[in-house]
């Protein structure tokens, strides 16, 4: 809401802008062109965010950077001299907004947690990375804990404890009912890291869990599914010249088809054929199905680059136009595998609730990764996404997954 915020009064800013220096409409066209892609790049460049308490020196000279960038392109269409006092407005708009916002919003809370062993200590490795919040470590026991909080003005108590006595149940209601916020472990961990925790999850928290409308609503489906189809030609169409480059390049560096395709799970666990640009070697499971690596060395040249680009998944597009993928779900894999993982994790077969995705909450929340646990994490942040399903949700992980591509982190 804040991100919305900022674009909006920067929006009233660049219009109010263009009035006083009556802009032609062919200017104006041009300009609010500008506007995009500056608010955009202040996307991709983390330039939005309004937890930290400070911008670094390299972070207001990114912001004049891509602004002069913009500006500089904008002058050289125009040659209008007055672009110069309408750039020095608007960059110091950018930066002195940004930081009324952050002085006006953070506020360093403090939160301590009651809990023993691996549920604490998982919070405690969340917290580390969490802006906004001073950890302050509680050691005694439950008749402690009232006056701990009381002492510590503590904001917020984190309960490292899936199921407690009466007598704790007691206290920290006492606790809640003053001035301090109270949070169970998977409400942390839904809320905050937005991911569902399988481990610690039973089919009675499924059964009273809110959420997971994208199962049962009809016009909520039929939203993706008008989403779905709107951004596959357009992005098809955006990128076909690249798809053909694409395709030329993979039958020159390697012999072999230039479009490979291959058995995937889709919803409901009905299986379909996935397309995607060959990537590796054409005998690269010649000793059978084989989990993808890291730098797998079956991998060519051109085909590491199209990975961390996520070009090779283009040709999914017409999968999802078929109707076998949402544009956005969790990742399909093969049967072969899931066999496997449904007999170690718990819940995995949840998500073959929905269609697979030629992208999805996983991918931009999750390094790379092909273990077990790997697929166990990936698990939880497609079940946070089948549960808080959203048309919002889909368009923020668009929007990460053109920064995982612009910036080449693809997996």
């Amino acid at each position: 809401m804040l991100r919305v915020f900022y674009i909006g009064i920067l929006g009233i800013i660049f219009s109010v802008l263009t009035n006083i220096f009556t802009l032609t409409s062919e200017m104006s066209f041009i300009g609010y062109l500008v506007f995009f892609f500056i608010i955009l790049s202040l996307y991709l460049f983390d330039l939005m965010n309004f937890d930290a308490p400070s911008y670094s020196l390299k972070n207001y000279l990114t912001v004049l950077g891509i602004n002069f960038i913009f500006f500089l392109v904008w002058f050289l269409v125009s040659w209008e001299l007055w672009l110069i006092v309408f750039f020095m407005i608007f960059v110091s708009s950018v930066v002195f907004l940004r930081l009324v916002i952050n002085l006006s919003v953070y506020n360093v809370k403090p939160v301590t947690i009651y809990g023993i062993g691996e549920l604490k200590l998982n919070l405690e490795k969340s917290l580390e990375k969490l802006e906004g919040y001073r950890y302050i470590v509680f050691s005694g026991n439950i008749d402690d804990l009232e006056q701990f909080v009381k002492n510590n003005k503590i904001k917020l108590l984190l309960l490292g404890k899936l199921k407690l006595e009466d007598k704790e149940i007691e206290t920290i209601l006492k606790i809640k009912l003053r001035d301090t916020n109270v949070m169970g472990y998977l409400d942390y961990m839904l809320d905050i890291e937005k991911k569902i925790e399988v481990s610690y999850i039973s089919k009675e928290w499924l059964l009273n869990a809110y959420g997971f409308e994208i199962l049962r609503s009809k016009i909520q489906n039929k939203i993706k599914r008008v989403f779905d189809i709107g951004m596959s030609i357009i992005i098809g169409i955006l990128t076909f010249p690249v798809m053909i480059v694409a395709a030329i390049i993979v039958k020159l560096e390697s012999p072999g088809d230039v479009i490979y395709s291959q058995a995937r799970v889709g919803e409901n666990e009905k299986e379909f054929m996935v397309y995607k640009f060959r990537s590796m070697r054409q005998d690269a499971e010649k000793d059978g199905a084989k989990w993808a690596q890291k730098n797998d060395p079956r991998v060519t040249k051109f085909g590491n680059f199209m990975r961390k680009t996520r070009i090779d998944e283009l040709p999914q597009l017409l999968n999802v136009i078929r109707g076998d993928m949402s544009f956005i779900g969790p990742r399909p894999e093969r049967m072969v595998f899931i066999k496997e993982l449904e007999k170690q994790i718990p819940y995995y077969g949840l998500r073959h609730m929905v269609k697979p995705g030629l992208t999805g909450w996983a991918q931009v929340m999750y390094p790379y990764g092909a273990t077990v646990e790997d697929a166990k994490c990936k698990l939880e942040y497609d079940l946070y996404y089948i549960k808080c399903y959203s048309l919002y949700l889909d368009i923020i992980i668009l929007f990460k997954t053109l920064k995982t591509v612009v910036f080449g982190k693809g997996r």
